[in-house]
């Protein structure tokens, strides 16, 4: 064999799992921008009223819930090889709501309710398999590299459906954005035509009962357990909080639907990926923790701006340096928390214990943030946001907790 044509296969295969990793993250992004987007939007234009939108926010209980079942996606496998099975029965869920979805009378809300939960409950499924996934195809050396090209599919999921369709809503419909957004989600599936079962799942727990307590001991073995879950789940509370409603927000400020679309895709797309960016460079020249704190006061700053708006004139220039400032800090603030989350989880017991981890992060978004809604009539949008910027002060004392009782070594990059 021509070692030219050997070198140009083996570096075909080094950058096979970050496409892989790339498209997944589209894949598990686009239906999470349905819920908190689309929906949003869809509701409010049929005259639904603010107090039943927030309620949508307990649609994001299957992302805190998932760990519950993760051991179930280790130990067993419906068509013979689990990582790969279960992506496409997660996905064939997805389509088969969102279609139904695309059919549904906006004013029958329990109806709706019960899509969005199945869409979130398929979705988060995924996401146990995407992170699994992930973790196990990667080798240590491409694990920073995959993870922000996950984060950047992640966030062009996001984006598509949240900008994109959300602009294409009055020239197409409400149906057919739907229906453009199921179709979006068989990235997924079509991913695994050219990725392999990681070599890593071939090795399965010998029992249900193995693939459940396995992880939790090995978790609750190390020093502090129960301070790194405060943290987990307190650092983008404030963040989780306020974002369940902006797209009402903007929308009862007086921008159009026509006008949040655009400006997300023009800037929201940019900012992010340069958030990402600007996370990895700064990650490995002045160190995790130095990263953690920084996106953790961009969160407040965001708050802040967010209550200044609401005394603006509705202008597009105002909208999109909000949207770039907003985009940045969460595109930075993933790329940090993927990587201390990524530090806190085991080869050996990837799914369970991501799925753990990650469940803990989003609890804030989808428990306490279902009366956002009641909270933004009763308190006024300027109080709502301050209180937001509230939420997020213990995230940011428990990480001095962790320093100074010398456990930032796990979050430093070389961990």
């Amino acid at each position: 064999m021509d070692p030219r044509d050997q070198s140009k296969g083996l570096e075909k295969r080094r950058k096979r799992p970050f496409v892989t990793s790339f498209l997944m993250g589209f894949a598990s992004g686009a239906p999470l921008a349905v819920v908190l987007t689309l929906l949003q939007a869809w509701l409010k234009d049929s005259g639904v009223s603010l107090s039943m939108i927030g309620l949508l926010a307990m649609t994001g209980l299957p992302y805190s819930l998932k760990f519950l079942w993760s051991p179930w996606l280790d130990y067993l496998a419906p068509f013979g090889r689990r990582r790969q099975s279960w992506l496409i029965v997660s996905q064939s869920a997805l389509f088969a709501s969102l279609w139904a979805l695309s059919w549904t009378n906006p004013l029958d809300f329990p109806r709706v309710l019960a899509l969005a939960l199945a869409i979130s409950f398929a979705s988060a499924t995924q996401d146990i398999v995407v992170d699994a996934y992930r973790r196990e195809d990667l080798a240590d050396s491409e694990i920073p590299v995959g993870s922000a090209m996950y984060i950047w599919g992640y966030r062009l999921g996001m984006t598509a459906i949240s900008g994109g369709l959300l602009a294409l809503a009055d020239p197409l419909g409400w149906t057919q954005v739907f229906q453009v957004a199921a179709f979006l989600v068989l990235v997924g599936p079509l991913t695994l035509l050219f990725s392999p079962e990681p070599n890593a799942v071939k090795v399965k727990p010998a029992t249900l009962a193995e693939s459940v307590s396995g992880p939790l001991k090995e978790f609750f073995a190390r020093p502090a357990p129960f301070l790194v879950l405060g943290f987990v789940f307190f650092y983008r509370f404030g963040e989780q909080f306020i974002s369940s409603i902006n797209t009402a927000f903007f929308l009862t400020v007086g921008y159009t639907k026509l006008e949040i679309g655009l400006v997300v895709k023009a800037f929201g797309l940019a900012s992010t990926l340069g958030g990402v960016a600007l996370a990895g460079w700064l990650m490995r020249r002045k160190g995790l923790i130095s990263c953690l704190w920084l996106f953790g006061w961009l969160q407040i700053f965001n708050c802040a701006c967010l209550a200044a708006l609401w005394l603006l004139p509705p202008r597009v220039d105002y909208l999109a340096v909000l949207i770039t400032l907003d985009h940045l800090s969460v595109g930075g603030g993933s790329a940090v928390f993927v990587a201390f989350l990524t530090s806190q989880t085991s080869l050996s017991h990837s799914a369970t214990q991501y799925a753990l981890l990650s469940s803990l992060m989003a609890l804030p978004r989808s428990l306490l943030s279902t009366p956002s809604g009641f909270l933004a009539e009763s308190l006024g949008w300027p109080f709502f946001y301050g209180l937001g910027a509230l939420l997020t002060l213990p995230g940011l004392y428990i990480l001095k907790l962790l320093i100074e009782r010398g456990l930032a070594r796990p979050l430093t990059p070389e961990a």
